[in-house]
């Protein structure tokens, strides 16, 4: 018989767009989850500011 164990998923999240509605949606997936941390990019290209 397989002992029981306990993992923790700690997932990471890369969105172009709809980061707001898409974040909170993903964290209600999963009882007992929050949002712990938001990071913002600049200069990129979904930004539209790299030619």
């Amino acid at each position: 018989m397989m002992a029981k164990t306990s993992q923790t998923i700690i997932p990471h999240l890369l969105f172009d767009k709809e980061v707001n509605e898409a974040a909170p949606f993903y964290a209600s997936v999963f009882p007992n989850s929050k949002l712990t941390s938001e990071t913002s990019l600049e200069h990129t290209p979904s930004k539209g500011e790299i030619s």
